[in-house]
């Protein structure tokens, strides 16, 4: 793949590679029930997909800092990943080869957790993912949140939820807020 080569090969001011190279081990859970409006100071997220076999992102954050993401399925749950920071010129240009639809989010974090709360098409669906350091770390789920564990359910990958409509009811996230 040409991008693959061109990412690979881009430098930083000093020389250096701009792509770092990582095992990924993470839980996703899919929220039931939380204090979802209770979340503030999250970090804006729009990404889409340039390829989905190898799964090639673009990721935008706050609208400013953006990032060409390369995943490949090593296991539920564990993936290699290859990532850097993208240029503007470069990330404008990749706008032209986006498949489906875009993924909008606001990334909240509680520690190590990361909470997306999904817009848009997605409206409604809740994850949170924690990404272990090593297999079967220990970690907590906020009290107030109700979740069904989804590792490995392609169903909840980004580059499967891009090409939704809409998410089916059962996956919506209760707000229970209000009473908090």
């Amino acid at each position: 793949c040409k991008i693959l080569e061109i990412m690979y090969n881009l430098k930083d001011r000093k020389g250096g590679a701009m792509m770092k190279i990582q095992i990924e081990n993470e839980r996703k859970f899919r929220a039931i029930k939380g204090p979802i409006g209770g979340l503030t100071d999250g970090a804006e997220i729009v990404q889409w997909y340039v390829c989905v076999k190898p799964a090639i992102r673009v990721r935008v954050e706050n609208f400013r800092d953006s990032f060409l993401t390369i995943k490949i399925k090593l296991a539920p749950g564990v993936n290699l990943e290859l990532e850097g920071k993208i240029p503007f010129f470069l990330r404008k240009g990749l706008v032209r080869f986006q498949k489906h639809r875009k993924v909008r989010k606001t990334r909240h974090k509680i520690g190590r957790l990361e909470i997306d709360v999904f817009s848009w098409e997605l409206e409604g669906l809740v994850l949170i993912e924690f990404e272990q350091k090593f297999s079967g770390e220990h970690f907590e789920i906020p009290v107030n949140f109700l979740v069904k564990e989804v590792t490995g359910d392609a169903r909840f990958s980004n580059h499967n939820l891009c090409q939704l409509d809409k998410i089916p009811e059962r996956w919506r996230c209760q707000d229970v807020s209000r009473g908090l």
